[in-house]
This record gives structure tokens, C-alpha cells and sequence, in this order.
């Protein structure tokens, strides 16, 4: 994508504003430790366990948040929260959060997913071309509370599972045995490893299986989907979404309202911003890109809660011939819902989205895109990330696993999310606190249990206006 403008603006070098102060602290890991330790008195565990139902209009809140999406893929939104509780759960993840705000927490700060769910953990590949398995959603990741994310993890444990046709008293099992392993890991990161050896843990998926293979067993299927990952790249994107028109060239192929090419104005638009975009990728990822002319620009929706926001893929064209598809996704504002952030001790307002899901999605991952990064429209006030599309990625389908694979596979999350959390100094504090107390583990999984109920209520809810109409009717 070579830059034939010379915009000052877009040659002036980027900056990540988004502040980590919050989790940086001047304590030793023993400090923290015992201050987490001397936190249980303020925050006892008991307080953790009780579910405080809040007043609010689930339909209104949705509709909300939907006044920023494109208006012509909401009934394709509406009907894929429809499909299931589980699908609800995961596309409203601000109606937990708002939620989450008006609980007991521990507020111990850490940079967190914010969408932890059992669902947005995946395979993908490294800089190196090696295949990694962790948290893949970054889109509400911010400083948090470690149990925000917990919290969020055991409850689609519980949905998941209810899809999966398992009794409660085995989901309940399974949630106890989440929160044991993020439990032992933290106290493994803290007790037994050095900050060097947190930073450099791998999660590269052979020596992953092979590091936790010993007690453990593993989901059956892990080799399947990594055989599946493994053929899944930029040629193959070319030849499952592009076609040839009337001229010969390569072009990706229409598949409305889900995929549309986007007008000459917006492509211009979109050309000039990936411009910006290059001040904020590293200079080998820049030169390789200044190889690269676009070739073709379409409107991409996926997702659950994100179908329905701004997303492109970018068709690039090298002077050898090879292709590479880039991702741009529209970076909304965490915590939106009725209108109002869900502000806490940790928000911040100031930093671009794009830049907060970037930032964040570095400090959680072991290894990230090499393509990752953003830019922001100061006409529209926007915000956009960009990714590598596909390149190796591929999630474990949920639906149809063993109970022994479903408990495994909900215990490697747990495992991942606190290897992620552990990467914050404060995590130290975490440690402290949650110790090894099966007093813990009952009172989340009690909130969560209870929880549950309120999603499947909020789905009642949701469904009802959704068949009534009174959202919009499903397209025909």
C-alpha cells in the first residue's frame, strides 16, 4: 500500500494513549500478595455470591445500542440473538456489564477481555507461523476487575452447557472446576515463575497440548480444528470469497446485506485511512505492506454482537501476485448501553477505541497479529482496527461436545485467562486474594448460577419482542 500523498497528519507517528497506569504498582509480589490477603475483610468472599437484580429495559437498551449500527443488518443481528440464549448472551455483552457495575467486586484492577465468554477463545497464528490457541475478542477489553471476566466465563459455561444438553449439578461441576484451575495457575504464575518467564509463556498449540497434556486430558477434537486452522489463509480467503468480473479481475464476490462492495467515496475513504493506519504497525510489517495495491474493498459483516458495525476486508494485491486480506473493524465504545457508559474507578474517556483494543489485545495475548492495528476517521469520529482475516484462525465448535471435552476445553479457558490477567503487576493482588479457598470458587459460582437466570429472563424478553415485531421483521 504505498503512500503516494504526503499528508503530514498521516506521516506524523502514533502514539498509544491509553493509560496502564492503573496497574502499575511500586510493591513486590509479596506486598501485593498480602494486600489481596487483607482485602478479604473489605470484600469477603461471601459478598461475591450475591446476584443483585438491576432495573433496566432490556428491549430499549438494545435498541440503543443498534442506533449506531447500519440499520439495514439489524433483522440478520436480531435473528442470530434469537437463535439461543447462549447467542443472546454473547451478542449483549453490554447488559452484563451494566449489570456487573452494580455488583460486589473485589475491584482489584487488571487489563481483562471484557467478553471472556467460553466462545471467543481460538486458535490463530503467530508472527513465527506458529499456530496459538487463546482469547481471540478484544472489543471490550479494558482495566477491569478480574472477576468481570471470571464472572462472564461461568456464565456461558452455564448456557453453553444447557445447550449442550448437561444436567445442572455437571455444569455446576465444570464451573467449579473453571474457577479451581484460574486459581491454581495465578498461584503457579506468582509463586513458581518469574516475571520473564509470565511474559514468555507459550501458547503455541504443540507445546501447549504437550506442557498440559500430563494429568490432563485434552479435547478429542483439538486435532481436528488444528488441521482445519492450519489451511486457513489469506489464499485460501481468495478462493472461498473472491471471483472474477467482467474485466478479469479479482474482485471479492457479493453475498448482500451480509457482503457488499462499498461506494467509490468510501473506498477512497478506506485507502487513504489504512495510510494512517501504517504509522501504527511495526517498519517490517510497513515495508511488507508498501509491496501491496488494493485490489478490492467490500462491506464484511460478522459476528453475534458486533454484526451490524462498520467492517471492511480489504483485498491486497502484491507485485509478485500473492494476496493478503486485511480486517477492519469498527471499534465502538466499551460498556454502551441505555446511553451511558458503565463508568468505573478504572474508566477512562480520553483514548481512541481502536487504540484500547490494541493495547489490550498485546498485554492479553503471547503473540499478536503482526498486522494489528488502527486508525481513527476525525470526519465521522470513528474508530477502526485492522487485523489479517482468517490466517489461521478457527474456534472450537461447542455445540455437539462430550462432557469430557466440554470440561476440558472449560478448564484450558480458565487456564488462558489467567495466564492473561497474570500479565498485569496487580494480578499479584488477585493472587492474594483468591488464594485456594473453596469458599471462592462456591460464591461465584453461586452469582453465576444466579445470573443465568437473568440472562435466560432478558432473553424471554428479547424474544418476545423480536416474534411480536416490535424489532425488526426478519428479512425474507
Amino acid at each position: 500500500m504505498a503512500n503516494t500523498q504526503k499528508d503530514p497528519a498521516v506521516q506524523k507517528t502514533s502514539k498509544l494513549r491509553y493509560d496502564l497506569s492503573e496497574i502499575r504498582i511500586n510493591k513486590t509480589v509479596s506486598e501485593l500478595i498480602h494486600m489481596g490477603h487483607d482485602l478479604r475483610d473489605k470484600v469477603p468472599f461471601e459478598s461475591l455470591a450475591e446476584f443483585k437484580p438491576v432495573k433496566r429495559d432490556v428491549v430499549t437498551g438494545i435498541e440503543h445500542v443498534e442506533g449506531k449500527l447500519i440499520s439495514e443488518l439489524l433483522p440478520l443481528r436480531h435473528k442470530r440473538l434469537a437463535a439461543s440464549p447462549f447467542s443472546f448472551f454473547r451478542g449483549t455483552d453490554e447488559l452484563m456489564a451494566y449489570d456487573l457495575s452494580h455488583q460486589t467486586s473485589s475491584n482489584i484492577p487488571v487489563v481483562i477481555s471484557g467478553d471472556a465468554h467460553i466462545g471467543n477463545f481460538g486458535f490463530y497464528a503467530s508472527p513465527e507461523r506458529k499456530l496459538l490457541f487463546d482469547l481471540n475478542d478484544f472489543d471490550e477489553s479494558t482495566i477491569g476487575s478480574w472477576d468481570w471476566d471470571v464472572r462472564r466465563l461461568l456464565v456461558s459455561i452455564i448456557l453453553a452447557g444447557e445447550l449442550n444438553g448437561l444436567d445442572a449439578d455437571k455444569i455446576t461441576s465444570i464451573e467449579k472446576s473453571a474457577v479451581q484451575t484460574y486459581q491454581q495457575i495465578l498461584e503457579q504464575c506468582f509463586d513458581d515463575h518469574s516475571a520473564l518467564e509470565r511474559y514468555y509463556f507459550s501458547t503455541e498449540v504443540e507445546n501447549f497440548l504437550k506442557s498440559e497434556s500430563d494429568g490432563n486430558s485434552l479435547p478429542k477434537i483439538w486435532e481436528k480444528i488444528k488441521r482445519s486452522a492450519l489451511s486457513r489463509d489469506s489464499e485460501k480467503v481468495v478462493k472461498k470469497f473472491t471471483t472474477l468480473d467482467v474485466k478479469g479481475h479479482l474482485v471479492f464476490r457479493e453475498n448482500p446485506p451480509k457482503t457488499v462492495h462499498v461506494s467509490q467515496k468510501r473506498y477512497q475513504q478506506v485507502a487513504d485511512h489504512l495510510q494512517k493506519y501504517l504509522q501504527t504497525v511495526t517498519p517490517d510489517v510497513a515495508v511488507l505492506l508498501s509491496q501491496f495495491h488494493i485490489s478490492d474493498i467490500v462491506r464484511h459483516s460478522v459476528g453475534v454482537g458486533s454484526f451490524g458495525t462498520r467492517c471492511y476486508l480489504v483485498l491486497l494485491t502484491a507485485i509478485d501476485g500473492s494476496h493478503l486480506v486485511l480486517q477492519i473493524k469498527e471499534a465502538l465504545q466499551t460498556r454502551r448501553f441505555q446511553g451511558l457508559d458503565v463508568t468505573t474507578k478504572y474508566s477512562q474517556s480520553g483514548p481512541d477505541n481502536g487504540e484500547r483494543i490494541v493495547t489490550c489485545q498485546q498485554v492479553l495475548q503471547r503473540a499478536s497479529d503482526p498486522f494489528l492495528g488502527f486508525y481513527h476517521n476525525n470526519d465521522s469520529g470513528r474508530s477502526f482496527y485492522v487485523r489479517q482475516f482468517w490466517d489461521m484462525k478457527e474456534s472450537v465448535e461447542l455445540n455437539g461436545l462430550d462432557t469430557d471435552d466440554f470440561t476440558n476445553y472449560a478448564k484450558i479457558c480458565a487456564l488462558l485467562l489467567a495466564r492473561g490477567h497474570a500479565q498485569s503487576p496487580t494480578a499479584g493482588m488477585v493472587r492474594g486474594y483468591i488464594g485456594k479457598k473453596k469458599k471462592l470458587v462456591n460464591s461465584l459460582v453461586d452469582w453465576a448460577n444466579a445470573y443465568s437466570k437473568q440472562v435466560h429472563q432478558d432473553y424471554k424478553l428479547f424474544k418476545e419482542a423480536y416474534d411480536t415485531g416490535k424489532l425488526a421483521e426478519e428479512e425474507s
